[in-house]
C-alpha cells in the first residue's frame, strides 16, 4: 500500500506550482496591442485606391449596374454585411438604388453547386446565370488563394465586369487577378475581417451621404 504524502508535503507542492506559473496577460493589455495593431493597419491603406473603388462603385450605381460579393467564412459573412449596407444604407426618398447581392446567401444554392459541381464553383457558377458586361464583382479573402473566388474572378474578368477585392497577407492570387485590390498586410484573420469591414462601412457612410444629393427619380 501506498504511503499517502503528508499534508505539509501537499501544500508545499501546491505552493511551489503556484510560483512556478506565469502570470496571465491582462485583457486589456492583449486589446490595446489589437487595436494599435488595427489602426497601423487603417493608416497605411492607400486613399488613392480606395478613391477608384468608390469611382467604380459609384459609376456602377449611375448607369445601373450589378455589384456581386463574395467571400468565404467570416469573408462570407462580410459579404453579406457588405451587400445589406450597400443597398439599405445608402437610398434615400424616391431616388435610386444600389443593384447589389451577396453570392453567399443562397444555402440551397450553393449547397447544391458545392455538391454537384464542386464548391470550387459555387461563386462561378451563380454569376454564369448572372454577370454582364460593365457589372462588379467584390471579392473579400484573406489569404487571396480561395479556389472558389478565384474562379469568380476570372468568369468575371470573361464577361468584362471590373473586379474589386478586399485581401489580406500578401494578396495572392487575387491581388493580380483584381483591377482595384486593397491588401491588409497582416496574417490575422481577425485584423484582416476588420479592415475589410470598416471600408465597408466608410464607403457606405460615402455613399449615403453622396447619394442624398442625387435627383430624384421623375
Amino acid at each position: 500500500m501506498l504511503a499517502r504524502p503528508r499534508r505539509s508535503q501537499r501544500r508545499s507542492e501546491t505552493w511551489d506550482y503556484d510560483r512556478r506559473v506565469a502570470t496571465p496577460p491582462r485583457v486589456s493589455d492583449s486589446v490595446g496591442a489589437y487595436v494599435r495593431e488595427l489602426k497601423a493597419l487603417l493608416d497605411a491603406m492607400p486613399l488613392e485606391r480606395i478613391e477608384a473603388i468608390g469611382a467604380v462603385l459609384y459609376s456602377a450605381y449611375r448607369h445601373d449596374k450589378q455589384v456581386f460579393v463574395v467571400g468565404n467564412g467570416g469573408s462570407a459573412s462580410t459579404a453579406s454585411h457588405m451587400a445589406c449596407d450597400l443597398a439599405k444604407n445608402t437610398f434615400s426618398g424616391n431616388r435610386s438604388r444600389f443593384r447589389v447581392m451577396s453570392l453567399t446567401d443562397n444555402v440551397a444554392l450553393m449547397s447544391a453547386l458545392a455538391n454537384d459541381v464542386g464548391y470550387d464553383h459555387v461563386f462561378r457558377e451563380q454569376l454564369v446565370n448572372l454577370i454582364r458586361t460593365g457589372d462588379v464583382l467584390i471579392v473579400l479573402s484573406g489569404s487571396g488563394n480561395s479556389e472558389n473566388v478565384l474562379e469568380a474572378m476570372r468568369y468575371a474578368r470573361e464577361q468584362s465586369a471590373t473586379v474589386i477585392a478586399f485581401l489580406g497577407f500578401d494578396g495572392g492570387a487575387a491581388a493580380v487577378l483584381a483591377d482595384h485590390a486593397i491588401v491588409a498586410p497582416t496574417k490575422n484573420y481577425g485584423l484582416i475581417e476588420d479592415v475589410h469591414l470598416i471600408l465597408n462601412h466608410a464607403l457606405t457612410g460615402y455613399f449615403r451621404s453622396r447619394l442624398e444629393d442625387e435627383p430624384a427619380k421623375e
